[in-house]
């Protein structure tokens, strides 16, 4: 586990306990040391899997482990990306877009193309203008304390 140092922060608590997080700047992965100390020698490892909620989650966690202990890297294929990620981004531009004083139509360009807002943005339906409004109006409310919500969505591991 010495080669895995650079990746590693070990974190004293006030009791006692230990948290290690490995990271490489895009992915991470927390252990708790339960008894015992990292800083001062080799560990054994155990992982308690308490409930059913949670078996998924510690099982993709131990798998981590391994694969950073195989490979002395954290598995990009094992931190699969939200699949709401790409609407949270375009929730962010549009609000960088408010934020420098840009008009709807001008996110609309800027995120959507100018040709696809030149050929639609007046047209019959309102679709772009609506969708604009919506990105603004979540990215406001991500902006004022809704971010957490996204936190709270998935569990941590």
């Amino acid at each position: 586990m010495q080669r895995l140092r650079q990746l590693a922060v070990v974190l004293k608590i006030s009791d006692g306990a230990e948290h290690v997080l490995f990271s490489d700047g895009c992915h991470h992965l927390q252990l708790m040391v339960t008894t015992g100390t990292l800083l001062s020698g080799p560990v054994r490892l155990r992982c308690t899997i308490t409930g059913v909620r949670f078996t998924q989650e510690s099982l993709l966690a131990v798998r981590r482990l391994m694969q950073l202990h195989r490979s002395g890297r954290l598995p990009h294929e094992l931190y699969p990306t939200d699949t709401r990620a790409p609407r949270w981004i375009e929730k962010l531009r549009a609000f960088d877009g408010v934020c420098a004083g840009a008009s709807h139509r001008e996110i609309a360009a800027f995120l959507l193309g100018e040709r696809e807002v030149r050929e639609n943005w007046n047209g019959r339906s309102d679709y772009l203008r609506l969708r604009i409004q919506r990105l603004v109006r979540d990215a406001w409310r991500m902006v004022r304390g809704g971010y957490r919500d996204l936190l709270r969505s998935r569990g941590a591991t």
